[in-house]
């Protein structure tokens, strides 16, 4: 697909600024047509002149984007390489790691959960007559 937006950038902002000085011109001379067709012309070139400006803003961004993506790279590498990245721990934390240490799970019992929530099976195995049954 043929980018349109450089190309009608320049064309745009000339018959923007076209239409801006015959409308002007129009109304300092006191001739009506002249400011009419001024401000029809300049009104014609304002979508144009979005679509580029819009155009150009995103490319901005994607440019900005990847620059941030390899910089973030090169952080990870220099990271890695000065040996900051460490693996977690085990969930049980090896030999000779204290309780606190660990990376422990924690479960929600049925009392902690709001009055709204209804646990979808019973902790401890028993039938839940408040159900609905389908």
């Amino acid at each position: 697909m043929i980018q349109l937006a450089p190309r009608l950038y320049g064309p745009s902002i000339a018959v923007a600024i076209l239409g801006a000085v015959t409308a002007i011109y129009g109304v300092l001379q006191d001739n009506y047509d002249a400011s009419g067709l001024g401000l029809v012309t300049l009104v014609a070139a304002i979508p144009a002149l979005c679509y580029c400006l819009t155009h150009r803003a995103t490319q901005a961004s994607d440019d900005q984007l990847a620059a941030t993506h390899a910089a973030g790279y090169r952080l990870a590498l220099l990271h890695v390489s000065m040996g900051l990245l460490t693996p977690p721990a085990p969930p049980d934390g090896g030999e000779g790691v204290e309780e606190e240490d660990t990376q422990g799970t924690t479960a929600i019992h049925t009392g902690d959960l709001p009055d709204n929530v209804r646990p979808l099976r019973s902790h401890d195995d028993t039938e839940d007559d408040d159900r609905k049954a389908i």
